[in-house]
């Protein structure tokens, strides 16, 4: 009886292991052991690009948009892959919802496409890029770019497209070769009662130099946006000086102070204001309110730190 259970639970167990050798899910290949080259796929980047652009007079061929192949083994022969824009509109204003954003569709006059909306991954290759060429003095800074791109065709029938990576959205900004992050050096911040009568025991008067970063944003191609300025101690943000701006003379690299916000501001009669370009570093002083309560930013110094 005991020799009969034995075999009895062999068959069972052979019966087992031949259902799951037929079990449709392995077939389709939803589990069990893949096999890459049952469904080799088109596919775009998990992830969307951006890229930054400086704003000159320079026309550039960029790597815009990798595509690729998800297989095995790299392409047997030239694969073309057919991309489409027609979601740009619906994934730009779900970007900007989802980031509060305010990225505009790429104006087609400002960009052409080498290669139109083909990319050829050649033979022996997993990958190739769609080529997008501007001019980058007519960009934007105010306006950051995007288009959106899918696959909707592959000229080769054993290759399917991605049903989770077959969509993308490419950014495309402007910047200037000031624009960054700054840490501050030096620099002290003096307030005044009336033109020569400073302030006593003001609690905001002193060194800036160990404050927090200031920020420096692309307006155009010689105008930063400063932003960031606190009073000694870095704990408040200095008032009265509304959209701070330096612009930059790119033969001298002299600089001059204004604040939309304040017309009264401006350089500190005599005083350096300039930017070198070999270290990245602005040293300014100026003032605001100089024939009333003045305030003065004198000696400060900010080193470029990293990109924004």
């Amino acid at each position: 009886m005991k020799k009969y259970s034995i075999l009895l639970s062999l068959g069972l167990l052979t019966m087992g292991l031949s259902s799951c050798l037929k079990d449709d899910m392995i077939d389709d290949q939803k589990y069990g052991m893949i096999n890459l080259d049952a469904n080799k796929l088109a596919q775009l980047p998990v992830t969307s690009n951006a890229f930054a652009l400086l704003l000159e007079n320079k026309t550039t061929t960029l790597d815009f948009l990798q595509v690729s192949l998800a297989s095995s083994e790299p392409a047997t022969e030239d694969v073309t892959v057919t991309l489409s824009t027609d979601q740009t509109d619906a994934q730009i204003a779900a970007y900007n919802t989802a980031n509060g954003a305010s990225v505009m569709k790429f104006p087609s006059d400002k960009y052409t496409l080498p290669n139109g909306l083909k990319v050829t991954i050649p033979k022996g290759s997993r990958s190739a890029y769609l080529k997008l060429t501007t001019n980058q003095s007519g960009l934007d800074p105010a306006h950051p770019y995007a288009l959106a791109f899918r696959i909707v065709g592959v000229d080769k029938p054993e290759y399917v497209i991605s049903g989770n990576y077959n969509t993308t959205l490419v950014r495309v900004s402007a910047k200037n070769s000031y624009d960054g992050i700054y840490s501050i050096k030096a620099g002290n911040v003096q307030r005044y009662s009336s033109p020569g009568v400073p302030t006593v025991g003001d609690a905001l008067n002193g060194t800036l130099a160990g404050n927090p970063n200031v920020t420096l944003s692309t307006i155009d191609q010689n105008t930063v946006l400063v932003a960031g300025l606190t009073w000694f101690g870095g704990t408040s943000g200095i008032a009265g000086i509304d959209n701070l701006q330096a612009v930059v003379d790119p033969t001298t690299n002299l600089v001059t102070m204004k604040a939309l916000g304040n017309a009264t501001l401006r350089n500190i009669p005599g005083a350096v204001n300039k930017y070198d370009p070999a270290t990245k570093t602005f040293t300014l002083n100026f003032e605001w309110n100089p024939t009333a309560n003045v305030r003065q930013i004198t000696g400060l110094v900010i080193t470029y730190k990293s990109s924004r």
